[in-house]
């Protein structure tokens, strides 16, 4: 675990890490991730990028969710880190549910972002599938008398391909680990019940869509789908993967990633 994260000043507190110089690249964990999911990512493009993760409130070592939780409050966390950091305009990269927040980025200030990347994650056009479902499996193992074990155990096997390496495996089991179960049982309710908020079709901003073969919750034809509905958006589908793309294939993930970014640096106009 790292302890280089730094607080904005605004409440809820957000906490991040920013690293290196550069052009900005900023990263959004999912439901049950934080800003250390994204470590491989830091330390590759914090070399020449400034790369900059967050603990999205009720996460990591942010703030407890103030209240009632909106699932748009997500979207205010990430403003106020790149307000924080002097970032005007930042291409965004969303895991999971960080897929969905970067989505409500955009639907409320599209002028703040310059590219998005939506790595398994759903549409922010349609309602989730099989909500009921996707709830009771994350909140059934917390009755248990180790819920964080539990909740890993339960999860684990769905989330990763089985050709991830055991240390990956063991990465993601101490993400879930380190869950705020009082935050937790709040967010993924929200998450669940969230209503189409965006069309797809009004992403007017150069997009890459990442899959992974083996993803169970965020399968190929989800994902396919969603790169038919943004014009000009690219599609990339991960073999022998999960879930956690940026984790599993660390390596594939940058490069991919890090074409994408160039190939927008060079279409973007000269200030």
């Amino acid at each position: 675990m790292h302890q280089g994260y730094q607080l904005t000043s605004g409440l809820p507190r957000i906490a991040y890490e920013s690293h290196g110089q550069g052009a900005p690249v900023v990263f959004v964990h999912g439901v049950g991730g934080n800003l250390d999911n994204w470590r491989d990512q830091l330390e590759h493009f914090g070399r020449d990028h400034r790369a900059v993760a967050l603990d999205l409130r009720g996460y990591g070592h942010s703030d407890d969710i103030p209240g009632a939780l909106d699932f748009h409050d997500f979207a205010a966390d990430v403003l106020a880190v790149m307000d924080t950091l002097g970032l005007a305009r930042a291409p965004l990269v969303g895991l999971s549910m960080g897929g969905l927040v970067i989505q409500s980025v955009y639907a409320r200030a599209p002028e703040r972002v310059s590219a998005l990347v939506l790595a398994a994650c759903r549409p922010a056009d349609a309602p989730v599938a099989h909500g009921e479902q996707f709830a009771r499996d994350r909140l059934a193992p917390l009755e248990s008398e180790r819920p964080r074990e539990a909740l890993a155990d339960s999860l684990l096997p769905k989330l990763m391909g089985p050709a991830t390496a055991p240390d990956v495996v063991a990465r993601l089991r101490d993400s879930l680990l380190r869950l705020r179960l009082d935050q937790y049982r709040q967010i993924v309710p929200v998450r669940t019940q969230l209503p189409p908020y965006l069309a797809l079709a009004d992403i007017r901003v150069p997009t890459l869509v990442l899959g992974g073969r083996q993803d169970q919750l965020a399968p190929v034809e989800q994902m396919q789908a969603i790169a038919r509905a943004i014009a000009g958006s690219e599609l990339d589908i991960f073999e022998d993967c999960g879930h956690f793309l940026n984790i599993e294939q660390a390596p594939a993930f940058n490069a991919r990633l890090r074409a994408f970014l160039d190939a927008v640096a060079e279409r973007a106009p000269s200030a």
